[in-house]
């Protein structure tokens, strides 16, 4: 007997296929004849799903936030603040093969956001909320004494988030350069700077 997949599931195994496509072909080849193609279904089922291509690059940008959620949400946070802080930027860096696919994916659709105001959109969102993570992080880290004295609370938390997006754009770019162990090590020496 045929395993039939709830309709949510279908929705994320075409938006599997999106990112599959992305990563081998771009942004710009992932047209619905061949996310279509990718995901093993005819056009008209696909559109049963996502009407537009813009609803189906927007939903399979919107299900990367989602995973990243998820993985995070699962997280036991070590009490030690220094510590789940790490923890918390070790999910936006490529560290394993699913992160870095997710953050590959992520990176193609961040560039199609500059001239996609629906992916804009998102990416912005995604952006400032990812900074108020960072910077409730490093406020947490500040408040119970551990930011060296003279550290801004808002210029630590930019400085995260800046580290942590330039180390996944060269870990997705050059990996055999940035790899993880580069990037443990990079992160080791900026957590070793910013905390006492």
């Amino acid at each position: 007997m045929v395993k039939r997949s709830s309709p949510d599931e279908r929705r994320e195994e075409i938006a599997e296929a999106v990112w599959r496509v992305i990563r081998r072909d771009g942004v710009a080849s992932a047209s619905v004849r061949a996310v279509a193609d990718e995901a093993k279904m005819s056009t008209g089922s696909l559109r049963h799903f996502f009407a537009t291509q813009s609803e189906l690059l927007l939903f399979a940008m919107t299900l990367v936030t989602v995973r990243v959620e998820k993985r995070i949400a699962g997280i036991d946070f070590d009490p030690d603040i220094r510590r789940a802080i790490r923890q918390f930027t070790d999910q936006f860096v490529p560290l394993d093969e699913d992160r870095r696919e997710e953050m590959q994916v992520w990176e193609a659709f961040a560039a199609a956001a500059q001239t996609d105001s629906t992916l804009t959109a998102v990416r912005d969102e995604t952006d400032r909320t990812l900074f108020e993570h960072y910077r409730t992080f490093v406020e947490a880290v500040h408040d119970a004494g551990f930011l060296q004295p003279d550290a801004s609370v808002d210029i630590e938390a930019m400085r995260l988030h800046a580290l942590a997006d330039g180390l996944a754009s060269h870990g997705v770019d050059n990996p055999e350069r940035t790899n993880p162990q580069v990037i443990s090590q990079v992160l080791d020496a900026h957590f070793a700077t910013l905390l006492r």
